[in-house]
């Protein structure tokens, strides 16, 4: 699918993200002769020379339209999203899962170390103990770090269970999807860029591949409560394509991983 041409003038869409795949470095905007056309670059190669890397050099709207078709067909399909933030929501639950169970365990190493020092205080109470044994002074204080310790890490866990996991149904879906492909295809070029960098982290190109990677909870979160700041997790897929022609890519290998 083909979207609407840049301006060689307007905001670069993929700045930030575009990634050389042999070095590393960032793609950055080079015209070519007489500024009609804009090109990504590896920014290596054109400040170290050829020998530094053997660097990347693609039309910017060609590149543009891959990536965004790609988004498009493979992330902004209601039936397509629903299958990745089913796995982040799934995943999800697990960890809930796992940090329920070691709070349950944490509660229960603090009770003894509470019920320890209980008894230790009642052996002095009873005059069983010296007050200033050294061994008992001993014992109390590393009682009272390990409760201490534990009263730390259980409070952790119950601050990672309070941040609810974002609630999503079908109707917020299909909204979200709405909207991105709305402002990706057809958005002014500042929110295109604004909505691009959202939806990937990087975009690692090659002349035969091109690797874009995101993350799932932005777009879990996003999904749930709308569009905002929200912190990157692990969204990647790669898509491999090799030229049939000068401009005619064909997509192969589709891999996803979480």
């Amino acid at each position: 699918m083909r979207v609407a041409p840049r301006v060689v003038n307007g905001p670069t869409l993929l700045a930030g993200v575009a990634r050389c795949g042999y070095c590393g470095a960032a793609l950055i905007k080079n015209t070519g002769k007489g500024g009609t056309y804009a090109y990504y670059c590896c920014s290596r190669k054109l400040k170290e020379g050829a020998l530094s890397c053997r660097g990347i050099r693609m039309r910017m709207d060609r590149l543009d339209d891959i990536v965004i078709g790609e988004i498009l067909e493979h992330v902004l399909k209601p039936e397509r999203l629903i299958t990745l933030l089913d796995a982040y929501l799934k995943s999800a639950d697990e960890r809930a899962d796992r940090n329920k169970h070691e709070i349950d365990r944490l509660r229960q190493k603090h009770r003894d170390a509470q019920a320890a020092l209980a008894r230790l205080l009642s052996l002095v109470e009873s005059g069983l103990m010296e007050a200033e044994d050294p061994t008992l002074k001993e014992r109390l204080l590393g009682l009272k770090l390990q409760r201490d310790e534990l009263s730390v890490e259980i409070t952790e866990i119950q601050q990672r269970l309070s941040s609810s996991e974002p609630e999503i149904n079908s109707e917020k879906i299909e909204r979200i999807v709405r909207l991105l492909r709305e402002k990706l295809t057809s958005g002014t070029p500042e929110f295109r860029q604004a909505y691009a960098r959202m939806i990937m982290r990087e975009v690692s190109v090659k002349d035969d591949e091109i690797r874009i990677s995101g993350s799932k909870s932005i777009i879990a979160k996003a999904t749930s409560q709308g569009l905002g700041k929200t912190p990157p997790a692990v969204l990647s897929f790669v898509r491999e394509w090799h030229a049939l022609g000068e401009s005619n890519p064909s997509f192969q290998n589709e891999n996803l991983t979480s």
